[in-house]
């Protein structure tokens, strides 16, 4: 329930915090409600404007890859004034990552941009653009044959230029474990088994607090 709140805030105001310990199951269900009916209304607004705005997107057809690709080099035009010409498609297989820009590793040549399904699913349409934003950064960098990687000075200005988001991971929320040895972070999990092991010093793990990791790599910690 908390990540689905925190999907739905993505949308309205990336930007806005929330303090969760102060929330009941009930405020976030009314608090979620809210917002749907918002959003709602939103789209019905931008909607009546005839140029494209990429914040009245809350659907993307998922039979075929061609309403993405289409939206895909909207995005493109839009802020980089030039169309994409490699394929962008749907993945089923991908749940680690919102997505991911693929290119011949020698050559450096661009090959296609492929979308998690499943992200989309779990957090709809706007986290699907913003991890276009980010991939087609990647990809206009990569045709300038300048760096491109995570990271790059040159990636980082880029995606601060056209508001899209540093990381292109997976929303996860569980249990922030900690080495038992040597004290360092490991994963996010919902419960440490005994076979889960640091991978610093591979002894056993601590549970402490409880976060979320958005889209954006921010990891919020909240009281359960």
């Amino acid at each position: 329930m908390l990540k689905y709140l925190y999907a739905h805030l993505f949308v309205v105001d990336p930007k806005r915090e929330l303090e969760l310990e102060k929330l009941s199951y009930q405020d976030v269900y009314e608090f979620i409600q809210q917002i749907k009916r918002f959003t709602k209304e939103k789209q019905q607004t931008l909607s009546l404007s005839g140029s494209f705005q990429e914040r009245a997107i809350w659907r993307i057809d998922t039979s075929s890859s061609m309403e993405l690709y289409q939206i895909g080099n909207q995005l493109s035009l839009h802020y980089f004034g030039r169309p994409c010409k490699i394929p962008i498609e749907w993945d089923k297989s991908v749940k680690d990552a919102a997505g991911s820009f693929i290119f011949e590793r020698t050559y450096q040549k661009p090959i296609k941009i492929v979308q998690s399904l499943w992200q989309y699913n779990q957090f709809g349409a706007q986290h699907v653009i913003a991890t276009l934003k980010h991939e087609l950064a990647h990809y206009h960098l990569c045709l300038q044959n300048k760096p491109f990687a995570d990271g790059t000075p040159e990636f980082v200005a880029e995606c601060k230029r056209i508001g899209a988001p540093l990381f292109a991971v997976k929303m996860l929320e569980g249990f922030q474990t900690y080495c038992s040895e040597c004290g360092r972070k490991a994963d996010i999990l919902k419960k440490a088994r005994k076979k889960d092991k640091s991978p610093c010093c591979k002894a056993a793990l601590v549970c402490k607090e409880y976060v979320i990791r958005l889209p954006d790599g921010r990891l919020v910690q909240v009281e359960v």
